[in-house]
């Protein structure tokens, strides 16, 4: 069950690299949207028993960080737990060493014997509108913004319902504000509060190939993946341990699940086989990601 799991998660990580330009075996069908801050923040934290893996994730941050948001590497790694962030942060030092990533100081740099090969990523690709976002507006803000308003599409929207992008509502704001004065959205106010939808749908869809592109809530995404990651480390406790991590991994799932619009987890309180029916949904939820459910 653990290998298992475990194996699931990296084969998602391989996916969605592969969208990216590294050659692998697993591929996504009809992959949603990359978000690629998300998944360089967690690639450590998932290959860790996958030397290939990690060495050509490597390697393709050493040839395209200028694709990757510093702001949103930095605004990530402050939400995740410290098992995700720290070994981003070691990876990360050894990195700079082979190439100016703004997101660590030189002085941070750790010595590195890696040989990278230079990947490309394909932007045509559909997965890729974010980074052919980027190529428009700029690595930042106005890009991931243009991008979070198509995907959420006919909704209204405030500028604090958008921060969770990486930005600061500041930011947001003056983004939102400088794109319904070009008039890509229209604003109206609600509440005393400046709300904003897209007013060309049609236009940025054409400009970015984002016709008929699925999204997915990456953030809420790792958020399961390294909860059920952590629970399958319990396995060989006492049994009462584990049902005790059980119900603890179930009550910090739930919002991101519905979040997400997910079945439930099971439940677990006064449940003898609670915790292994939280290792076969956690199982499921990552197959059906994989397109293999």
């Amino acid at each position: 069950m653990t290998e298992g799991i475990a194996k699931s998660a990296c084969d998602l990580a391989w996916g969605l690299w592969k969208e990216l330009g590294v050659p692998g075996v697993v591929r996504i069908p009809r992959s949603p949207v990359v978000d690629l801050e998300w998944l360089v923040v967690h690639t450590p934290f998932l290959s860790s028993q996958d030397a290939r893996l990690d060495e050509l994730s490597f390697g393709w941050c050493v040839h395209n960080h200028s694709l990757i948001s510093t702001r949103r590497l930095r605004a990530i790694t402050k939400r995740v737990a410290k098992d995700v962030s720290e070994p981003f942060w070691a990876w990360s030092a050894e990195l700079r060493s082979l190439a100016r990533v703004n997101w660590v100081e030189a002085h941070e740099a750790t010595p590195s014997s890696r040989h990278v090969r230079r990947l490309v990523p394909d932007l045509s690709r559909p997965s890729l509108v974010s980074l052919r976002a980027r190529s428009v507006f700029g690595v930042g803000a106005r890009a991931d913004i243009v991008c979070a308003m198509l995907e959420r599409d006919g909704e209204w929207l405030r500028a604090s319902d958008l921060v969770e992008q990486g930005y600061s509502k500041k930011a947001v704001a003056a983004v939102l504000t400088d794109l319904d004065r070009a008039g890509l959205l229209s604003s109206t106010k609600k509440a005393n509060a400046d709300v904003f939808i897209s007013a060309s749908t049609p236009v940025l869809a054409d400009l970015l190939r984002a016709h008929g592109t699925s999204w997915m809530a990456w953030s809420h995404v790792f958020q399961v993946i390294t909860i059920i990651i952590r629970l399958e480390r319990e396995l060989m406790k006492p049994e009462t341990v584990r049902l005790v991590a059980a119900d603890q991994a179930r009550r910090s799932l739930l919002p991101a699940v519905a979040a997400l619009g997910w079945p439930e987890p099971p439940q677990t309180a006064a449940v003898p086989i609670g915790f292994e029916s939280m290792l076969l949904w956690g199982s499921k939820c990552i197959e059906t990601l994989l397109g293999h459910a």
